[in-house]
């Protein structure tokens, strides 16, 4: 005798195709294609946030360090140090997140090319970023034109 549960979904389960829907309607509104640098605006090698970080200019506030230099030839480009102090993984990327938001409507307005990196100190987590980088940009931008 076979049994009618075995080809029936059981009743009251949602399938997975309408979880996965849910799910993805729920997402974020900062995570969008926008928020994304695309690559050729990206610090990738240890070699370029050490020039820039050894080179450039810094400007600190409470929640994190600005480093720029500027720089002859298009593009600008920004990269991010979020170390594990800021938090655990969710935290970081969150912060990562709007940094990049941050730093990519930032090169927009750069007077000049520039390559900067933005560290995260562990009050990122929970302070006032678009304050302390809106801040820290206005200096870093004085003092490359200096």
């Amino acid at each position: 005798m076979a049994s009618a549960s075995a080809c029936a979904p059981a009743p009251g389960v949602p399938s997975w195709r309408t979880v996965a829907a849910r799910a993805a309607s729920a997402s974020p509104a900062d995570v969008t294609p926008a928020a994304v640098l695309p690559a050729p605006h990206r610090l990738r090698a240890s070699d370029e946030f050490r020039s820039v970080v050894r080179s450039g200019v810094r400007v600190g506030r409470p929640t994190l360090v600005v480093h720029a230099l500027a720089k002859q030839n298009p593009p600008s480009r920004a990269g991010f140090v979020v170390s594990k102090a800021v938090g655990n993984a969710v935290t970081r990327n969150r912060v990562k997140r709007r940094l990049r938001h941050l730093v990519s409507d930032a090169l927009g307005s750069a007077p000049q090319p520039v390559d900067v990196v933005v560290r995260a100190l562990p009050p990122a987590a929970s302070g006032p970023l678009v304050e302390d980088f809106t801040g820290a940009w206005r200096t870093v931008l004085g003092k490359l034109a200096a």
